[in-house]
């Protein structure tokens, strides 16, 4: 059972030779030659946010850290499904059936923080095609995972935007990722911790109500309601 989806957003839109189209991507057009031009506003986290992170949150099965910081623009993941693309003007240029990767998470122009999930996170490779796989209007034939390929080293998933009260944008450093990292993990280990704690007591209110229950059926006032025992030599 796939317990983990991705969002989905809007794509660049690719066009016809001698075509100018304006893309999804910020500053990104298509030349009259086809050559796609695409200028985005990209980062890559400090060297000191990736170690602070990777202290905080440890490694994963493949040696990979736990938690990493990704720009908006630069996080980019696989959409599958039918794609309309169009020019300036909004006319309807063509229409195809592909994966495309596209940003994944939006604002585009903020710092995300990204926690890894395994494999087994998302199901069977069967399960996950099964029920990503578009279909319908023609796209059976395609074969198209709308979320891409099955995740077979897991995939980092978001957990926390990096922004002010307001949405404003706020700075990455390696102190604030490692004090982000900590608090979800603090955050999951309690969550696990309440979790126990509450089966635990229900587990002690069903023993307290099934010895109650057996003390007044054992009562000599309502056994065999309500006559003495008698013993049999």
């Amino acid at each position: 059972m796939i317990r983990v989806m991705r969002e989905q957003h809007e794509a660049a839109c690719l066009g016809r030779k001698n075509a100018v189209i304006p893309t999804a991507f910020s500053g990104s057009t298509i030349s009259r030659r086809g050559a796609i031009k695409v200028i985005r506003e990209q980062h890559t986290a400090p060297e000191s946010v990736t170690r602070r992170l990777e202290i905080a949150g440890g490694r994963n099965r493949f040696g990979e850290p736990n938690y990493r910081a990704v720009w908006g623009w630069s996080r980019l993941a696989w959409v599958g499904g039918k794609w309309e693309d169009r020019n300036a003007a909004g006319e309807l240029v063509r229409e195809c059936v592909e994966l495309r990767h596209v940003p994944k998470y939006a604002p585009h122009d903020r710092w995300h923080i990204e926690r890894w999930l395994p494999p087994e996170a998302y199901g069977s490779p069967r399960a996950w095609y099964g029920q990503t796989v578009e279909r319908g209007d023609g796209l059976a034939a395609a074969s198209i995972p709308a979320l891409g390929p099955y995740p077979e080293r897991g995939e980092y998933e978001h957990c926390f935007t990096l922004a002010g009260p307001g949405g404003e944008f706020v700075q990455l450093t390696a102190t604030v990722a490692e004090y982000v990292a900590q608090a979800i993990e603090r955050g999951r280990h309690a969550g696990a911790t309440r979790r126990r704690a509450a089966i635990d007591e229900r587990e002690r209110d069903d023993e307290r109500a099934y010895d109650a229950w057996a003390w007044d059926a054992l009562s000599l006032d309502t056994a065999f309601d309500g006559h003495s025992f008698v013993s049999v030599a």
